[in-house]
């Protein structure tokens, strides 16, 4: 391929970029990105104030951890704008925000509510906003660039390779999502990748070590160190090529100088960040103040769950937006991690078939690449360790390029096993893989936009009134009219969900937000599953609503595990305003008078048909010592005065477990705790440190109700504790995920 055509496809490749990542940025509100609106008042500070911000000295939470290299550009960038309000402003959030976070879909996947102030054109704060990340496409492109030139370097015969891993980090989605909004990742990566460049450069220097590579990296290292404080690791990347340079050419004074002058030149351009963190916080980093504020983990305690965090870290390292809620369907981290593992076996092909000249020409360079993967692999993993926000692809970004390169090598090795053919047939080999790489990462940033991250933006869908079934048309307050609505469950059991579809009409504008309830309430009146959210799931609140407008709801109510069985639940909704309390009339067609809440059907709630005689089975993991399989009561009403019968069905799961006693509290619907019952098991005749695995126990308590209490609904809260040190274990999700150390069983009614 001639240098021509060469220039074309990165120009190509360079525009698609920009392109692509501008269009997840304007499909992107504002500020749904990670971190991204504290990102922008640390922007927004530097405008305001024109000073740089100071931990735990504004009363919200503006990045002020990091040093400021992006900032000040953004700030720059955006300085001539008056955006209209102070630092600490926040948009209207969403309080149902990330509700089944782990899902694929479009249920409440933002976490605040966007109006018109945000539409195009832009001005005032979404303006700034915009700029600012428009600020982060450039770097982005920057960071696309120089993993072409790296690429150039190693393989100067091999340009397609240049060009595949530029394209593996050009149509990386969370790169280019990541690109498209505010934050200091994408500059991280920028200095990582130009580092990079100058190590595998100088390996390429006929000359070997001089004055000029200590300017050269101090420069660049410096640079680093005001972008992001984790890029203090990439030295390690530098001394490897200064000192394997030294070594091959025996430049050790040389060494000395390079590395003297990497050391002035970095303090010259960033030691002031660390004094001023010095005099500020008491130490060089300020990393112990940012503990402070945003907590912090015991190493010792947390080995195991980085390791359970490592897949949230690849997920989130391709295709993870928002916090994390808008994930892509698991097909496709799978496939990213197949081709991973072929590109790191492929890696090996050379020193499997003994290829010397191969290693010779490429080791050393293959050496950088592999180090910096493995170096900010262990910046996370350490990060994991220590902090609750460490399982971030992003924090990776600083070695995406290196990852690309090897990535995009190792699958070329597999092309050796084919017929030996001519240098040309070799070099159409070659662009063919880097063409399918590139176009197959295409194909799923595209996916990923415009197929999981805009639907979780967009306004509901339309409907069409001639498609409905089930004909309602009663009205909400006069506001709103249910022209029909579907239950897509005939029969369900706890655990699962129930979907009602609901078809909407706005009759007239609303003063302000109606938040949207669906309940499922049993035969004793009592409440078996609830969902509030705002309508469209999130993205249509009631504020937003013009007469005439149409959307369909389809609303999922999660069925809890303990929900008592077998029973009735009348599956009913409404609108409440969330500040007064107060909930819409119902009327009907005709305008009769239908209450608060609208009725729609009923749904069976029948017990697993495998729950072999147990009542209401279950499987509630308490830290993988033993499992409460099932519960009972004798009464779900009873009078002040009577007693409650619980019976709790257990099975040991450990070979040897503590000693715990088994605590029931019964609580009013405020919370408060009204009763606490707390023995050991089979009313303190029994030790679970006796217990062995399989073991199932019958475990009845009786809970004495106070003849003053009030009648009412309450709930039975489940608890175990060590007689030893009274600390409680933990549930244990399927995966592995630490949820509360409480279990609420179903609620019952005292009556007068």
């Amino acid at each position: 391929m001639s240098e021509k055509r060469l220039n074309w496809a990165i120009a190509i490749l360079l525009l698609a970029f920009v392109t692509l990542s501008f269009a997840y940025s304007v499909i992107n509100p504002l500020h749904e990105a990670t971190d991204e609106l504290r990102h922008y008042r640390f922007v927004q500070h530097m405008v305001q104030f024109h000073s740089l911000p100071v931990q735990g000295a504004m009363a919200c939470s503006e990045q002020g951890h990091h040093p400021p290299l992006y900032y000040a550009v953004a700030a720059l960038a955006t300085g001539w704008i008056d955006t209209g309000h102070d630092i600490c402003y926040e948009p209207p959030t969403n309080p149902f925000w990330a509700y089944h976070y782990w899902d694929v879909g479009v249920d409440n996947k933002n976490q605040y509510l966007h109006g018109e102030e945000e539409a195009f054109p832009w001005s005032g704060e979404a303006l700034a906003a915009h700029l600012a990340r428009m600020v982060n496409i450039l770097i982005g492109a920057g960071v696309v660039f120089v993993t072409y030139l790296i690429g150039r370097t190693v393989w100067p015969t091999r340009p397609y390779l240049a060009l595949g891993g530029a394209a593996i980090v050009a149509f990386n989605p969370m790169f280019l999502y990541m690109a498209g909004a505010i934050n200091n990742d994408v500059i991280a990566a920028l200095a990582g990748a130009a580092i990079t460049l100058a190590s595998v450069r100088l390996l390429r220097d006929e000359e070997g070590l001089s004055w000029r590579w200590g300017l050269v990296f101090g420069l660049l290292y410096g640079l680093a160190l005001m972008s992001k404080f984790n890029l203090a690791a990439i030295i390690v990347t530098i001394e490897l090529a200064v000192t394997w340079v030294a070594w091959r050419k025996k430049q050790w004074r040389q060494w000395l100088v390079v590395n003297t002058l990497l050391v002035l030149v970095a303090l010259m351009i960033a030691g002031w960040w660390f004094v001023r963190n010095q005099i500020l916080y008491g130490e060089p980093t300020g990393i112990e103040r940012l503990t402070e504020l945003w907590g912090v983990r015991d190493p010792a305690d947390s080995l195991e769950l980085a390791f359970l965090e490592l897949p949230y870290v690849w997920t989130s390292l391709w295709g993870r937006f928002g916090y994390g809620q808008i994930p892509l369907p698991g097909i496709f981290y799978n496939l990213l991690g197949v081709v991973a593992l072929l590109s790191l076996v492929g890696l090996f092909i050379p020193l499997l078939r003994r290829n010397k000249e191969e290693l010779a020409a490429y080791g050393p360079y293959l050496l950088i690449l592999s180090v910096n993967v493995v170096i900010f692999f262990a910046v996370i993993f350490n990060y994991l360790l220590v902090s609750p926000a460490g399982p971030m692809g992003r924090f990776f970004f600083p070695a995406l390029p290196s990852l690309a390169l090897l990535m995009i090598y190792g699958l070329s090795r597999w092309l050796a096993f084919l017929p030996t053919p001519d240098d040309g047939r070799k070099a159409l080999r070659g662009s063919v893989l880097s063409g399918l790489a590139a176009g197959g990462l295409l194909l799923l940033s595209l996916i990923a936009l415009f197929g999981y991250l805009a639907p979780a933006y967009a306004r509901p869908p339309d409907y069409d009134q001639a498609d409905l079934t089930n004909i309602s048309g009663a009205s909400f307050g006069g506001l709103v009219t249910l022209q029909g609505y579907d239950i897509a469950q005939d029969s369900i059991r706890p655990g699962d969900q129930v979907d009602v579809t609901l078809y909407w009409e706005v009759m007239a504008e609303p003063p302000g937000d109606y938040l949207l309830f669906v309940h499922l309430i049993d035969e004793h009146g009592l409440m078996v599953a609830q969902r509030d959210t705002h309508p469209g799931l999130g993205r249509f609140p009631a504020s937003q609503w013009q007469v005439g407008d149409r959307f369909q709801d389809t609303v999922a109510v999660d069925v809890p595990e303990v929900a008592y069985t077998p029973a009735e639940a009348v599956i009913s909704v409404g609108f409440y305003a969330p500040q007064e309390g107060y909930r819409l009339g119902v009327n009907a067609p005709n305008g009769t008078v239908l209450g608060d809440a609208l009725p729609l059907g009923t749904v069976p709630i029948v017990p697993d048909a495998a729950a072999q005689g147990i009542p209401n089975p279950q499987w509630q993991n308490f830290d993988n010592d033993l499992a409460l399989i099932g519960y009972e009561y004798d009464q779900r009403q009873l009078a002040p005065g009577q007693s409650l019968s619980v019976t709790l069905y257990w099975q040991a799961l450990a070979e040897t477990m503590p000693d715990y006693e088994v605590q029931l509290r019964l609580l009013d619907e405020s919370g408060w705790i009204m009763e606490t019952l707390q023995e050991r098991p089979l009313a303190g005749a029994s030790s679970t440190a006796e217990w062995t695995p399989g073991d199932i126990v019958v475990d009845r308590h009786e809970i004495e109700i106070n003849p003053a209490m009030a009648p009412g609904v309450y709930h039975v809260q489940l608890a175990l504790q060590r007689v030893e040190d009274n600390k409680r274990p933990v549930l244990v999700d399927e995966y592995g995920r630490w949820l509360s150390d409480k279990l609420p069983l179903a609620e019952l009614r005292v009556v007068p």
